[in-house]
């Protein structure tokens, strides 16, 4: 499944990331390599395990041929930085968010819309269905080959000063967000003043009151530190962040087939594992954070209708701006009446 190739970097950048571009015969199955996979998750988070796992399964079914190197944290750039090393052959392989892989696909967009799913199943069930490998398999050109969908899971909010209950809580609240544009309209529709940053910037500016606010995902929330100085937590699961695992597509498709049968089945298994631990993750981290001092927040049946109610208006306005009737026929695979009856 083939990722589509956007805008081209320049050729001073890829040079100094020392690029080095694959192509040509398959590689034989007496090869040995080394596949470089970058990430922004923190080492001990569940997506690193499953990742160190992939390494592993990769290192046994080919003997000790193929060495996976995983470096989270950040290590090899943002984000945005390791999509594009991964589109030019700087390193092999990431797995970004979809809120950021959008930059480069606009038909991910639709997955920036809040609260499409009620819960990670649902999630699972549209993204395993053809309709999610439709969605990989058509975003081609790009120079990457998407193994599998990945999870980062539901995002929640974290606040420092006091707990938010309902979207009216939100107004002139300066929220941290990934530079995505449908996230920041929402916040935005709401009375929030959402602020995009890098995420190395967040916990400074939590301490130092430049925002008053963040919202991911717990176990992030947790790991990066942010639940110290925004300590009040409210689990709204307002966005699902499935993230993409990606693979240079020249490199892929110059590995023998015997290779890429490896490392597709290894992800496979990667995928599985991920879902696994993220099934019991978020109980555990709350646990956490309320041990730490922290409060968590569960929203009321009426209070949480507040918030899936204020996005109406924003579906109307925004369904438009991407591909509409992707956007309807997720909705409709996740038994989303409320905003697939706002844009009929």
């Amino acid at each position: 499944m083939m990722i589509r190739k956007t805008s081209l970097i320049a050729v001073g950048v890829v040079a100094a990331l020392g690029i080095s571009l694959w192509g040509g015969s398959a590689m034989a199955k007496s090869d040995s390599y080394t596949i470089k996979f970058g990430n922004v998750i923190s080492a001990g988070d569940t997506q690193n395990q499953a990742y160190k796992l992939f390494a592993e399964q990769v290192a046994e079914r080919s003997d000790g041929r193929i060495k996976v190197q995983v470096y989270p944290d950040s290590q090899l750039g943002g984000e945005r930085e390791m999509i594009e090393a991964a589109q030019f052959g700087g390193i092999e392989m990431t797995a970004p968010s979809v809120g950021v892989l959008a930059n480069f696909d606009k038909s991910l967009e639709v997955f920036d819309f809040p609260f499409i799913f009620e819960d990670a199943e649902t999630a699972y069930k549209v993204l395993d269905s053809e309709l999610g490998d439709e969605m990989l398999a058509a975003l081609e050109d790009s120079g990457l080959i998407a193994l599998g969908w990945g999870e980062n899971g539901f995002r929640n909010l974290a606040m420092v000063d006091g707990t938010v209950k309902t979207p009216e809580d939100m107004k002139g609240v300066k929220l941290r967000t990934m530079q995505v544009p449908m996230h920041i309209a929402y916040w935005r529709s709401i009375g929030a003043a959402p602020t995009p940053m890098p995420f190395p910037e967040v916990f400074t500016s939590l301490q130092q009151g430049v925002v008053d606010g963040v919202e991911n995902p717990y176990e992030l929330l947790f790991s990066a530190k942010f639940t110290e100085p925004a300590h009040y937590l409210t689990e709204t699961r307002h966005i699902y962040d499935p993230e993409v695992i990606l693979i240079n597509k020249d490199f892929f498709e110059g590995l023998s087939a015997e290779d890429q049968k490896i490392i597709q089945e290894s992800a496979d298994e990667m995928v599985a594992k991920i879902r696994s631990l993220k099934s019991t993750i978020s109980d555990e981290i709350r646990a956490k954070i309320v041990a730490a001092g922290g409060t968590v927040t569960d929203l009321s049946d009426e209070e949480r209708q507040q918030w899936i109610d204020s996005a109406i208006p924003f579906y109307k306005e925004n369904a438009s701006k991407v591909d509409t009737e992707k956007l309807k026929a997720i909705l409709e695979a996740a038994g989303n009446t409320t905003y697939l009856e706002a844009i009929q």
